[in-house]
């Protein structure tokens, strides 16, 4: 399996620390020592995950030569839907004419994307498709509050478009070599960790420090999963791709696997935690620094719980 093609959107305005700063009364490095954050982007008004869907394809559409090809295969990924029955793949179908092309909407919070990668395997293997469009979009700040001061400073906006394939595109190619995920809704707080209810108080984590536990374990461990199973050492890897929730958490969880920080592909400091989208936007935009052989790691961790990791190999 084979990403041969990949986009992000996001949104034009930028939050920066002094906005929470006003709202808190913190100082504007408060967040950032906390967090790694300085900004983050937000939707503007008429915007929601559905447009953000459809204007992050339409970049993806622009960078391949002739345009998308023939898919059969949407899936959307997302926990802040703007509409959980016209959902943003179906949106997409229709606003690119995918005729052809099956429909769905999954979440397992922010390891969908990775979810969304082992389905696409799972559709290739069994003959049903050969080209899936993946995207994933979180449009955070419909959901949680600015004045929630335990989390509501974390959470960003964004999306991203990847084109999947069961055969080859070409030397730009990169290669899925594997990918594992995990439910882990029965470790520490799971669903009562992080939440979103129909109708509730919104986007909160309550238990804060049992998601940043969780996390660092789960990701750990995805990882090193993957790197055993194919005998794959740590430092071979040319970047780490893991969510970006926190870069204490993304710190962590490099150490713990012994890889160097110029290895650790970042982009929390000026986007914040873009949810499922945050592996997508950042493997675009990391994308240019991996050379034929090279091998990438995304690795992901969701509340829920749940976790994933992709490894992957350039050209």
């Amino acid at each position: 399996m084979y990403i041969c093609g990949l986009a992000e959107y996001l949104p034009a305005r930028v939050v920066d620390n002094r906005y929470f700063s006003a709202r808190t009364g913190r100082e504007p490095e408060w967040f950032e020592r906390r967090t790694g954050i300085r900004e983050r982007r937000r939707a503007a008004p008429g915007e929601n995950a559905n447009t953000m869907a459809v204007d992050a394809v339409a970049r993806l559409a622009e960078t391949l030569p002739g345009g998308l090809p023939d898919i059969d295969l949407v899936i959307g990924c997302s926990y802040t839907p703007w509409d959980t029955i016209g959902t943003m793949a179906h949106v997409v179908q229709r606003r690119f004419e995918l005729r052809a092309a099956r429909a769905l909407y999954i979440s397992s919070a922010c390891s969908s994307f990775i979810n969304a990668l082992e389905l696409a395997a799972a559709y290739f293997e069994s003959g049903r498709s050969s080209t899936a469009l993946i995207v994933a979009v979180e449009h955070n700040s419909l959901y949680c509050s600015d004045d929630d001061d335990q989390s509501g400073h974390l959470w960003g906006d964004g999306a991203a478009a990847v084109l999947v394939s069961r055969e080859s595109s070409g030397a730009e190619a990169l290669e899925i070599v594997d990918v594992t995920t995990a439910g882990l809704g029965h470790l520490g707080q799971g669903p009562e960790g992080v939440f979103l209810t129909p109708k509730g108080e919104g986007l909160v984590m309550p238990h804060g420090r049992d998601v940043f536990q969780h996390a660092c374990q789960g990701m750990e461990e995805a990882a090193r999963e993957l790197l055993d199973r194919h005998g794959i050492a740590a430092g071979d890897l040319r970047l780490l791709i893991a969510h970006q929730a926190n870069r204490r958490i993304l710190d962590r969880v490099a150490g713990q696997l012994g890889i160097a920080p110029e290895r650790v592909a970042t982009t929390v400091e000026e986007l914040g935690n873009t949810g499922c989208a945050s592996t997508a936007i950042t493997l675009v935009r990391h994308r240019h620094l991996l050379r034929s052989g090279d091998l990438a790691l995304m690795v992901a961790f969701g509340g829920g719980y749940s976790s994933g990791a992709a490894l992957m190999r350039c050209g």
